[in-house]
C-alpha cells in the first residue's frame, strides 16, 4: 500500500504539469505547401493526405503536428520530423484544436 501511495504521489505532479497539445503546437494552422513535410509523408507511404495543415512545435522548429485529409472533413493526425524523415501516426485529431 505504501508503494502504491508513493507511486501515485510521484505521478500526480507529472500529470498536472503535462502540456496540452494546443500548448505544445500553438496556433496558427499553416495551410501552405511544405516540401519537407510532403517528402516525409511520401517516404513514410502515408495515404489520404491530399489536403494537410500543420502547426510547428513550440519546442522544436523541425517538429510538426500535421492533420491530413482527403476530403477536408475527415482528418488524421501525424507527428512529422522532416529532417530525419520520421512520421508517427495516424492518430485521432485532438478535439481541443479547432
Amino acid at each position: 500500500m505504501k508503494r502504491l501511495l508513493l507511486a501515485l504521489g510521484l505521478l500526480v505532479p507529472m500529470a498536472a504539469s503535462a502540456e496540452s497539445v494546443k500548448e505544445m503546437y500553438p496556433e496558427p494552422w499553416v495551410w501552405d505547401f511544405n516540401n519537407s513535410i510532403t517528402g516525409a509523408l511520401v517516404q513514410a507511404k502515408v495515404k489520404g493526405c491530399g489536403i494537410y495543415r500543420y502547426r510547428v512545435s513550440r519546442s522544436s522548429s523541425s517538429e510538426y503536428l500535421v492533420y491530413c485529409s482527403r476530403d477536408n472533413e475527415n482528418w488524421k493526425a501525424y507527428m512529422v520530423w522532416p529532417n530525419i524523415s520520421k512520421v508517427m501516426g495516424p492518430y485521432p485529431p485532438d478535439p481541443s484544436l479547432p
